[in-house]
């Protein structure tokens, strides 16, 4: 009977459980940039080609990470809605997938990207976790995780995350991408900015984001069963110096994922970047109490004539 019982507690303890709290951190020496997107909606089965871009200081990206049945991941996400009702946001909802049995939406290459951004943050920061539900990170810098309002309200919390904007929307970096495709299948040709006055010992990651932008799983079980702005795919971009020297691009073939259902797939190109911080010159060995360099031999040998000059 205890040993049933110990099997049972420990069963309980391994079940996935929203986090009810939390505290807003900020994730230094790196953050997201990008969030330009095209809706291939309406796009036929014949090829098509399309583009957008601009100036990045326009568009934020919000990134949610969420689970079909935390129940208060739904408070989370209304709140989040309402703060960014009259912003400019692109906002990409990740759902959870590693040891998930309730939720379809994840994906690995999503969660294996969570804990690379975020997953050291969370667990030693926020929540005790990698990847905690909820959890809402403007420009993959500003992190939260919990629902419960440090504020007067959520909503008010996360209007003023948002509008806390990281000092790197002054660097005026641009990016564009074009789609040449269907909705199945196409060529992705993308390319970014590298704006003088970016810092130095920066390093970037460019990803292709496939949303699908509103799906319907009525056996969640938060009751939401309309879920937005899923992240359906992680699709990591090769990028290349481009020949004026001042831009990361490339192109690439792209297989786009089925759709949980419907067909309303969206494509996001985002430009993560991590900058090293700077490395600490060790202090020079201090030389005091130590004998010139040229007198050294000297010194070893009168310590050890009166060494020998004792011994008879």
């Amino acid at each position: 009977m205890r040993k049933s019982l110990t099997i049972f507690l420990f069963a309980i303890l391994l079940l996935p459980a929203p986090v009810q709290a939390g505290v807003t951190v900020m994730i230094p020496n790196q953050g997201v940039l990008g969030g330009f997107m095209i809706d291939l909606t309406d796009f036929s089965n014949n090829s098509t080609t399309v583009s957008v871009g601009g100036d990045m200081t326009e568009v934020q990206v919000v990134e949610v990470y969420t689970a079909t049945w935390c129940q208060n991941c739904v408070y989370s996400e209304h709140a989040l809605m309402d703060a960014l009702e009259n912003e400019s946001a692109t906002v990409l909802v990740h759902h959870r997938f590693i040891g998930e049995s309730e939720d379809p939406f994840g994906t690995q290459a999503g969660d294996e990207r969570w804990i690379d951004l975020y997953g050291e943050t969370s667990a030693e920061e926020a929540s005790g976790l990698e990847r905690a539900a909820p959890t809402v990170v403007f420009d993959g810098h500003r992190f939260v995780a919990g629902s419960a309002p440090q504020g007067e309200s959520l909503e008010s919390d996360y209007a003023g995350m948002f509008a806390d904007k990281h000092e790197y929307r002054s660097w005026g970096l641009e990016s564009d991408f074009t789609w040449t495709g269907d909705n199945s299948t196409g060529v992705l040709t993308w390319k970014m900015d590298i704006h003088p006055d970016e810092p130095d010992r920066m390093s970037w990651v460019h990803r292709l984001m496939i949303v699908e932008n509103s799906s319907y799983f009525p056996d969640g079980g938060n009751g939401l069963e309309h879920y937005d702005d899923i992240v359906r795919a992680v699709i990591d971009l090769d990028a290349t110096l481009q020949d004026d020297g001042r831009e990361w691009g490339g192109e690439q073939e792209i297989t786009l994922p089925a759709a949980y259902d419907g067909d309303d797939l969206s494509l996001v190109v985002i430009h993560e970047w991590k900058q090293t911080p700077p490395i600490d010159e060790p202090e020079p060995e201090s030389d005091e109490g130590l004998l010139p360099g040229f007198l050294a031999p000297l010194g070893l040998i009168a310590l050890g004539a009166a060494a020998l000059t004792r011994r008879d």
